[in-house]
């Protein structure tokens, strides 16, 4: 992968984050996950992404962060070994970060694509206290001529963490905490334990940050006691690591201390501040471990972060699946209707044409219709008392309704259903709003559209598969000459024996001839039960294809359109599958990358 493919792997991903931490936050339920989120989009950015490009390990990046009012100026302050940091006793006073380079050699500020997201460089030497995406940078003061102990870091003086709602205070928190190397948070007696920068601790831990906690404002003389409480009650409760063991956190103090230390770290404060400083460079050795270090962290974490996307949109797609499940009952119902009002009484007409010409065939061709006429004037008193008994007690066909008024109220009815159901929920998700807002003008006529067009396809079809059924029923018996013959021989063969049975055994003639008659019609009676069983065994097969017919050719096509129509034309939900879909991709791509650099 060349560095342009990098930079436009790393550009992408960070959009479909940024995409899908403002979705996250149009949701207030999920404020939590677009915190998440933006650590993922940074640590693309301002990690994996200058990692790939073969960024110089140095200056490393040492972030001081925690809740309003713990004193987190102060302590970049004892890093700094001078008082540079705005303290205040005001809470959320910081409110840009504030980029502290110690005295020492010069090097190149980091200036890639992509570099704390939309926070800009300000030259103007802005207060801690100005609300705005920017990001300040100050050159510390030599004061001795020696090396500062952190000339190799970057120190970061960060705004509060004090709610994951607070979109810009996460976004310049989350930019700079990404890019750390070290994270030193700060915590004070009062508040050691709030919720929020707690949960903002253990997400930098699974994020495989290496991290200080420094404690301050309790006495001196409780300092003891306070570390050991903290590490049972907090440190005890962070997230695992893969191997199962507790992260290796170390917690120093900054008990209360004199206006002196507290305004001269690096003379007074000294004290204080070479135990906080050792607990850094320890973890910090080699600069460009450290700098691998960071990367695979990243790199897992965006992984798992990965892997964990489709929390982001449970949501989403319940309510999706929820209008699936809507668009599929209105299509059951489509197709019950369509059975009960239609198929039940319907019974193809056409069908009795075949079954006559069925009959015909049975009958002797040619010279030996006069015979099969003869037989006909026998049976003729028969038939013509059958079918005056039949008049009698047969009744009525139902008659069903035409198909295409069927299949039409059906579509009426399936789509008023689901109308009805997009308002009935328009105010539980934006997905039902979207269909119920766009339902007269788009849903409703394309559907209705698409429907008229499958409609007569669907009236072809079904006019060919009768035919093709019926001829079938025919051809079967005319191309078997076999059969033919067997069948018209055997049902002749089978009249003359009876009329023969019947003059040989009552002759001389009497009453008894009678029997003739009625055995011939017995004859032609089986032969028209056997053929109507036939006919109606092809009707059946017509019947049940028929709607499989209609299933394949009219509902099912629509109801796909149906399920698939909320997510399409540019819709918030087509947006959010394609991101589904992308992210993971490019997470593989660079975290592959990130392995093998790290390897080598």
């Amino acid at each position: 992968m060349q560095p342009t493919e990098h930079r436009s792997a790393v550009g992408q991903l960070a959009d479909d984050l940024r995409w899908l931490e403002d979705h996250c936050r149009a949701q207030p339920d999920l404020g939590a996950h677009a915190g998440n989120i933006r650590l993922a989009s940074a640590l693309a950015r301002n990690v994996v992404g200058p990692y790939l490009e073969g960024q110089d390990a140095r200056p490393l990046h040492v972030a001081v962060v925690g809740g309003a009012g713990t004193g987190k100026s102060t302590v970049a302050n004892f890093l700094a070994g001078q008082v540079v940091a705005e303290a205040n006793p005001q809470a959320g006073f910081t409110r840009h970060p504030t980029a502290f380079l110690p005295p020492g050699p010069e090097y190149q500020w980091p200036s890639y694509i992509g570099f704390l997201g939309g926070l800009h460089k300000t030259s103007d030497n802005k207060p801690a206290s100005a609300d705005e995406d920017v990001y300040a940078v100050k050159r510390l003061e030599s004061k001795d001529g020696a090396p500062h102990p952190l000339q190799d870091f970057v120190i970061w003086d960060c705004p509060d963490m004090t709610t994951w709602a607070a979109e810009h205070y996460v976004a310049r928190l989350m930019e700079v905490a990404a890019l750390a190397d070290v994270i030193v948070y700060v915590a004070s007696d009062e508040r050691y334990n709030d919720a929020i920068p707690t949960q903002f601790l253990h997400l930098l831990v699974k994020a495989g940050k290496a991290v200080v906690v420094v404690l301050t404002k309790m006495r001196e003389a409780d300092a003891p006691a306070f570390v050991e409480h903290f590490r049972q009650e907090v440190i005890g409760r962070l997230p695992k690591l893969p191997s199962g063991d507790t992260p290796a956190v170390p917690v120093v103090a900054l008990p209360q201390m004199s206006i002196a230390e507290r305004k001269d770290p690096g003379g007074a404060g000294a004290k204080y501040r070479v135990p906080l400083l050792n607990q850094i460079l320890v973890q910090c050795d080699d600069l460009a471990a450290v700098r691998a270090r960071t990367a695979t962290n990243a790199a897992q974490y965006l992984s798992s972060a990965g892997s964990g996307l489709l929390e982001v949109a449970k949501r989403d797609l319940t309510e999706f699946d929820a209008w699936k499940a809507a668009v599929a009952s209105g299509r059951a119902a489509f197709e019950e209707r369509y059975r009960a009002q239609f198929l039940s009484g319907e019974q193809f007409q056409r069908f009795d044409a075949y079954r006559e010409r069925l009959l015909d065939l049975i009958e002797l061709p040619g010279a030996g219709r006069m015979l099969g006429a003869a037989f006909w004037v026998l049976r003729m008193p028969y038939r013509l008392t059958r079918d005056y008994i039949l008049g009698l007690v047969a009744r009525p066909p139902l008659l069903s309704l035409p198909e295409g008024q069927v299949l039409n109220d059906a579509l009426k009815g399936w789509l008023d259903g689901l109308q009805a159901e997009a308002l009935r929920k328009t105010g539980a998700h934006a997905l039902w709003k979207q269909v119920a807002v766009r339902f007269e003008s788009e849903v409703g006529p394309q559907a209705r559209d698409r429907f008229a067009t499958d409609l007569r396809t669907f009236e072809l079809k079904e006019s060919e598969d009768l035919e093709s059924a019926g001829q079938a029923l025919v051809s079967g018996i005319e191309n078997n000459p076999a059969l033919l013959y067997t069948l018209r021989g055997g049902k002749f063969a089978l009249d003359v024996v009876l009329v023969a049975s019947v003059v040989y055994f009552t002759w001389p003639p009497g009453w008894g001839l009678l029997l003739a008659p009625l055995g011939v019609s017995a004859t032609h009676q089986f032969t028209e039960v056997a053929v109507r069983g036939v006919a109606e065994g092809a009707r059946t097969r017509v019947r049940a294809h028929r709607e499989t017919l209609m299933r394949t050719t009219l509902t099912e096509p629509l109801s796909k359109w149906l399920c698939e129509w909320p997510s399409t034309g540019g819709s918030s939900l087509e947006k959010l599958q394609t991101v589904l879909a992308r992210v993971p991709q490019l997470i593989a791509q660079m975290t592959d990358r990130v392995r093998a650099k790290a390897g080598a």
